[in-house]
């Protein structure tokens, strides 16, 4: 059984399908024919009891029921049917009430082998099929009555059933033919039907199977005439390598933005000290140059800190955290901020509701709100103005961070949330920073199911950032 069922697994789909098309296909003709064959067997059977019934009808005239049950058949016109060979004969035997033999056909006295009798209990007209003389027989038993109606015998007529058996036998042949022929064409037809319609999926493994990390360009194609499960899965495999392009194209990019942004300040560094080597110079020369290489250095630890937590962030599984206040977290957030608004002569406006939970890692919601105050203040010009609102919206929490600074167009739009991205204008770039927070802040958000977005009006008109979390039960 196990080296079958191990067969089974390795033959294919197509094969499968029609293997069980096949089967039951054979289930559903066999349970057909047998019940075909089996109505034809009783019809045959009803047929000649009928037969079998007129003989017996024809014999009645003849029977004496007065004094002594008796038959004379000296007027009977079909004597010779009672005298004729095993295969073509009628054979007749009267019995008593009390089932005692009266008369019996000349015929039975050629037979050697005797024909049992089941007189029946009941005073019914009754007939049963038996094998007399290796060969179907079939009996009918026929009441008889005498002439105030009550019983007083039986009738017993018998005849052979040989030619409608083989009737039977050449049906049931037939049958078994035409089932076995539809089931191997059925089988046939399935096997190249389900070929034909799994052709999609050999579409798809040959695809698959030619796509590598260097054309992951490739698709599966899905102009197929009819729209089905197939049909959908092709969509969806292509949907996946999509999601693939994109993160190998993501991943690429991003290797080679890193390398550029620390490639920068290294080549600094490394310039600073061969020029600093080709002479001696004075303490306050080294001092400027140390500070400026120190200044790198700490520039390079924020990036490779913030690159750090952006992989953290993107490879967490965050469904143990722990529901967080975040109402708690941005009055907190606001002031810690207050401050260092206060030395740029910038306002903080704040509009929190309390008691507003999500479910996240506390510190990469403070992550969050964080980053995205420090860009409005850092981007806010003196006497400028910096607003922080968090609110329930439709089982959302909605955190608005809201400031009156460069703003940006919408060419720097569409690039805000990229890795390493910083808008072209001066003021951004006289601004300390590596182009990572925004990327942090979205990555996060997307982790915990929400969506961050943002809006300004122009160059000089403020920015607006509104970030949207689920709102835990």
């Amino acid at each position: 059984m196990s080296k079958i069922s191990s067969f089974f697994n390795r033959i294919s789909i197509s094969k499968k399908l029609a293997f069980w098309y096949g089967i039951s296909l054979f289930i559903m003709l066999s349970l057909f024919g047998y019940f075909l064959y089996d109505s034809f067997h009783q019809s045959i059977h009803h047929n000649y009891d009928r037969h079998l019934r007129f003989e017996a009808e024809q014999l009645l005239p003849f029977i004496q029921t007065e004094d002594t049950l008796s038959i004379d058949l000296s007027g009977y016109s079909r004597n010779e049917a009672l005298e004729s060979g095993i295969e073509y004969g009628t054979y007749v035997r009267l019995y008593s009430e009390e089932g005692a033999l009266m008369y019996r056909s000349p015929n039975f006295s050629t037979i050697d082998e005797p024909l049992e009798t089941s007189i029946p209990k009941t005073k019914e007209e009754y007939s049963v099929s038996t094998e007399w003389q290796s060969m179907p027989a079939r009996t009918l038993f026929y009441p008889i009555q005498n002439n105030e109606g009550a019983f007083c015998g039986w009738l017993e007529v018998t005849g052979f059933e040989w030619t409608l058996h083989e009737e039977l036998s050449r049906f049931r042949k037939y049958l078994i033919f035409l089932i076995a022929l539809s089931v191997i064409f059925s089988m046939i037809g399935g096997y190249l039907l389900s070929r034909r319609a799994l052709s999609p999926v050999s579409s798809i493994i040959n695809t698959a199977k030619s796509i590598t990390a260097t054309d992951l360009d490739k698709r599966i194609p899905v102009n197929y005439p009819v729209k089905d499960e197939l049909t959908d899965l092709a969509e969806t495999f292509n949907i996946m390598l999509d999601r693939l392009q994109k993160g190998f194209e993501r991943e690429k990019r991003f290797t080679a933005d890193a390398a550029h942004e620390l490639m920068t300040p290294l080549s600094s560094m490394r310039s600073d000290a061969e020029i600093m080597l080709r002479k001696s110079r004075s303490k306050k020369e080294y001092e400027q140059t140390l500070y400026r290489m120190l200044g790198e250095v700490e520039r390079m630890s924020e990036m490779v800190d913030l690159l750090l937590q952006l992989s953290r962030v993107e490879s967490v599984h965050h469904s143990d955290d722990k529901v967080v206040n975040m109402s708690r977290i941005a009055e907190g957030i606001v002031n810690k901020f207050e401050d260092q608004a206060a030395d740029k002569n910038i306002s903080i406006a704040s509009n929190i509701d309390s008691n507003l939970h999500v479910q996240a890692h506390g510190a990469y919601i403070e992550e969050v709100i964080n980053n995205l105050m420090e860009n409005a203040l850092k981007y806010t010009p003196e006497g400028g103005e910096v607003s922080l609102e968090v609110k329930k919206s439709s089982q959302k929490v909605v955190a608005r961070v809201k400031d009156s600074g460069i703003g940006f167009n919408v060419e720097t739009k569409k690039h805000l949330f990229e890795r390493f991205y910083r808008a072209t204008e001066a003021k951004v770039q006289e601004q300390e920073g590596s182009g990572l927070g925004l990327s942090l802040c979205k990555a996060i958000v997307e982790l915990y199911g929400g969506k961050i977005r943002a809006y300004s009006d122009g160059l000089g008109e403020g920015s607006i950032f509104v970030v949207e979390l689920p709102l835990s039960d």
